[in-house]
């Protein structure tokens, strides 16, 4: 077989050798709807080109690597059909910073790479597509950016997320502390936009559904990978007035020490936590059990989850829902190469264009498992309905899921329990 997928590493690896051959390079991009130049307009004899920019180092490194894998699956799954596309992947590591994101999407973009899954971290999704990709007309589908500012975005349709807004997950949150009987909350959330904003939406959900109080809501710094940090003194102010709930709102390397620290505080109020520290990974970073822990977070239940699972073991030998946004990152990439195909070219607008045309309940309809057939279909300008492994994949104006499905969880003898499903409309 000819190989024709062109996986490049080269971009995670900036860090070490610098930017400074990108930095004020702006002048070398591609100039809005150049495409690259590189193939013919429609058909299947052409390259479909596509960024990933994802975090698999930083704060979100243990939850990074996994979606960043399912990211990659559809290129593998049509590569392994032999569809007569030929794909060309660039990988970069945003390190779950809002400034090397910036610089990594700007790699992309000066690189000619029109349509980008990612980023992760709400905060390096905003700044990345401010910055350098809306100005850019380089359209990107995120699967795990949940702050509700990017709904607001004035991104001209070229900002996307398989990720449900926190503004769904704040009402399952308030709805599970008031179904457990709680009266008062404080939250302690970490300081970006991912945190402030999902505090604050929890605040207005427990006091307008459920008649609650939050009295505290505390910011904290993040945890770079492997430093010292403790969080003591937010701790303090945090469960001062003593909570029935102290909800924490950030990532597995700072919820660790959180936990370890409300521990050593003597401090027992009840524990909720969001999908940022769903992570199999936290009990054995925690010295002591936390079985008490409850959590939120989104749950991949799409037409294609079955197959896609099957897909995610056999390809890495691992749980695909070892985080919740596996699934979406699948389907960030799947839609943007369809997109790519029905738009017949590695232009950012036209790609974005093509979105609903791919995703319409018009057209035929096409799960992961035939996602070969569907992306042909696609190159010959046939309406298809993309439905996918996290869910039905249905955009709204904003580019957001309309609706989506959560879960409440647990840890149980060092791994994640399902508790209960629930499903809310946005």
């Amino acid at each position: 077989m000819v190989d024709r997928y062109k996986r490049r590493t080269y971009l995670a690896g900036l860090a070490a050798g610098g930017l400074g051959g990108l930095s004020g390079c702006l002048d070398s991009i591609p100039v809005i709807g150049s495409g690259t130049g590189e193939d013919e307009v429609g058909g299947l004899d052409r390259t479909i080109k596509l960024g990933l920019l994802h975090s698999v180092t930083g704060d979100l490194q243990h939850v990074g690597t996994p979606i960043h894998n399912a990211g990659l699956l559809p290129i593998t799954q049509l590569e392994s059909a032999d569809v007569a596309l030929e794909f060309d992947v660039e990988e970069a590591d945003a390190e779950t910073s809002p400034a090397v994101g910036v610089r990594r999407a700007l790699a992309l973009v000066e690189a000619g790479y029109p349509a980008i899954n990612g980023a992760l971290s709400s905060d390096v999704t905003l700044q990345a597509t401010q910055q350098v990709l809306i100005p850019y007309r380089t359209v990107s589908c995120s699967p795990a950016s949940t702050s509700p500012t990017i709904t607001a975005l004035n991104d001209g349709g070229m900002v996307f997320r398989t990720a449900v807004s926190d503004s769904l997950q704040a009402v399952v949150l308030a709805d599970q502390a008031a179904a457990e009987g709680h009266a008062s909350a404080a939250t302690m959330y970490v300081n970006n936009d991912y945190g402030y904003q999902l505090s604050r939406a929890f605040e207005r959900s427990f006091a307008h559904d459920h008649g609650g109080t939050v009295a505290q809501q505390v910011p904290f710094e993040q945890a770079a990978d492997g430093e010292s940090v403790s969080y003591s003194s937010e701790l303090s102010r945090a469960v001062d007035g003593d909570p029935d709930v102290l909800v924490l709102i950030g990532y597995t390397n700072s919820g660790a020490q959180l936990l370890r620290d409300l521990e050593a505080s003597g401090a027992d109020p009840a524990v909720l936590v969001t999908d940022g520290m769903k992570d199999e990974s936290l009990p054995e970073r925690v010295d002591h059990s936390i079985e008490h822990v409850r959590g939120t977070a989104p749950l991949s239940a799409g037409p294609g989850k079955e197959y896609f699972d099957r897909l995610f073991e056999d390809e890495y030998g691992a749980d695909p829902d070892s985080t919740p946004f596996n699934a979406h990152s699948y389907d960030a990439t799947a839609i943007l190469l369809l997109a790519n195909a029905f738009a017949g070219t590695n232009d950012g607008e036209a790609i974005g264009a093509s979105i609903e045309p791919v995703t319409n309940d018009s057209g035929e309809r096409i799960p992961p498992d035939d996602l070969a057939r569907g992306i042909e279909l696609a190159a010959e300008g046939e309406l298809i309905e993309y439905v996918g492994a996290s869910s039905g994949v249905r955009f709204d104006e904003n580019g957001d899921i309309a609706a989506a499905n959560f879960e409440y969880w647990t840890f149980e003898d060092g791994a994640i329990t399902q508790l209960e499903t629930v499903t809310i409309d946005g």
